[in-house]
């Protein structure tokens, strides 16, 4: 088990599940499924060891850590520390959740267990490192161009980053722009790094 991995996915699933529904709120239902596989791909990659129980208990881990963080307090630095769910899991979710006042925490556990586990196969498939490779650039590029744009309407009220993000994601160019820059840049460095 590769403890230093398995600590940082843990983090990255627990924070990027609140971030991304904030920042993002069209995929608010979405980011926790979407955090579990990114963080359990993170592990799977690159990895030695059995990747896959790594995964696991990255996603139980960081459940946990969501949990707990949602119990003890409602936002952190302004952003609130709350999940929605899908809407094929919501009538699930609103069903038990009357019978049982933690079902979101549970959400978070069973989710990131189940779906780290999946990514961390995913990532531990050397073909992939393209994919994850295009995705990463494809991301960095998209949050530069979110920080481009509260540059450029620094100092206005009625802007927030959550405007920011949107624009770019809604804006044809800009994802065009993304995609090409991602695929060119993966092409050139599988072609020179091998």
């Amino acid at each position: 088990m590769n403890l230093k991995k398995v600590i940082l996915a843990a983090l990255i699933y627990a924070v990027w599940s609140f971030l991304i529904g904030y920042f993002v709120p069209q995929l608010a239902g979405w980011a926790v499924i979407m955090s579990a596989l990114a963080a359990g791909i993170y592990v799977g990659y690159k990895s030695k060891s059995d990747s896959f129980n790594d995964g696991l208990l990255a996603g139980l881990f960081g459940g946990i850590i969501g949990a707990v963080l949602m119990n003890y307090t409602s936002s952190l630095v302004g952003i609130p520390l709350k999940i929605e769910t899908s809407e094929f899991i919501s009538p699930v979710v609103a069903l038990i959740e009357s019978s049982f006042p933690w079902v979101s925490e549970l959400y978070l556990i069973v989710i990131g267990t189940i779906f780290c586990g999946i990514g961390s196969i995913f990532g531990s498939r050397k073909k992939l490192g393209k994919v994850f490779l295009f995705l990463a650039l494809f991301l960095l590029f998209i949050f530069y161009g979110a920080i481009d744009n509260v540059a450029w309407n620094w100092g206005r009220a009625d802007w927030t980053w959550n405007m920011s993000i949107s624009h770019v994601l809604t804006n044809r160019i800009d994802l065009f722009i993304a995609v090409v820059f991602a695929a060119f840049t993966t092409i050139i460095a599988f072609v020179f790094l091998g």
